[in-house]
Order: C-alpha cells, then structure tokens, then sequence
C-alpha cells in the first residue's frame, strides 16, 4: 500500500491498493476496525489518508498473527462503542502474549519435526526405498532447518526409543560399524545424562 494520489479512495479503490478483498474491508468495518471517513454524495465509502495508515497498522498486526480481536482491543477500536480501548500497558502484553503463543507453536512443530524424521528413517514408511546415504541425510535434515544439535538430539531420542531401528537405519546409511556403534553409544550416554 503505498503512494496514495487522490485525497480519498473509494472502498474499491482502497481494497486494490491493500490487495484486499472488498469483502475484508467491510468485515473491517463491522467490527469497527476501519470506518470511511466520509460519504460521497451518492452514499459510497470514502476513506483518507488517516484510514490508509489505519489499515497498514491492521495489515502488519494480521500478519503478526494477532487475531482480529485483539487488533480491535490494541487500536482502541472498540472504544467508540462502549466496550473500553486498551490499557496503556495492554498493548504489551497482548504482544507478548502472541510471541509467547508463537513459539509455544514453534516447538510443537519442532517435535513433530523431529518426529517425522525419525518415521522417514523407519523402512516400513520408506517403501523399500534405502534412506540414502549420511551425506544425503544430513543435507534433507539441514534443509528441513535441523542444527547440529538438533540433529544429536535426534539420534538420542531415536536410540532412546528404538534402539534396533536406530541401529537398522545407520546400517541403512552405509555407515562403516565402527561409526554406527560410535553414534549408538554416544546417543545412550547422552540420554542418561
């Protein structure tokens, strides 16, 4: 949304430039999120520059994450019908609440991350198909966002979980061993730690 010409844009207008549906826009309205500022003389919505930076605030807390509630309460736009804006100290701890919420979510999708992997690495899941090698494992695993120790922690809860898949899918990989029962004992060691 940027460079607004005309001094008011019509809802039509105003949903292009924020590539927005014109049905968001008026579900913006209901809730009183977003109000036109003015009528034209044939009764249509009109919103100014006032209304434009309104819903590029709206815009980046949606795209936060923030429920359209709490965008309601963090504007104050409840306030006009009775219901009381936010506390000056609300905003804040609506935003942490989300950042909160959010990395609540990151790690149950870690684990199931995690979890995943340790089913991709199972020949029952791989149809036959061999896993690869440990270069190739460890570039998906890389590219699925795993750390090093993200990667140690795998080993230690399969090893934990299914000691002899663990064993059957480092064989898998083609690894001398030597290297596979390297890998076992230090994934035991660590998970009595």
């Amino acid at each position: 949304m940027s460079g607004v010409t005309d001094s008011r844009l019509t809802l039509g207008r105003l949903g292009k430039l924020a590539g927005l549906a014109r049905s968001s826009l008026l579900h913006y309205e209901a809730l009183g999120l977003l109000r036109p500022s003015h009528r034209s003389s044939a009764g249509y919505r009109l919103y100014g520059a006032a209304e434009v930076e309104r819903l590029r605030a709206i815009r980046r807390l949606r795209d936060a994450g923030l429920p359209l509630a709490a965008i309601a309460r963090l504007l104050g736009a409840q306030a006009s019908r009775g219901a009381g804006a936010a506390s000056p100290s609300e905003p804040a701890r609506l935003l942490e609440a989300r950042l909160l919420g959010l990395c609540a979510e990151i790690d149950g999708l870690r684990k199931q991350q995690r979890q995943l992997a340790r089913l991709l690495a199972l020949p029952e899941f791989r149809a036959g198909q061999p896993c690869g090698d440990k270069t190739s494992w460890v570039a998906l695993l890389r590219h699925a966002g795993f750390s090093d120790d993200d990667m140690r922690q795998w080993h230690v809860d399969f090893e934990a979980e299914a000691p002899a898949a663990h064993g059957a899918f480092l064989r898998s990989l083609g690894l001398p061993s030597r290297e596979a029962a390297a890998i076992r004992r230090w994934a035991k060691k660590a998970e009595r730690a």
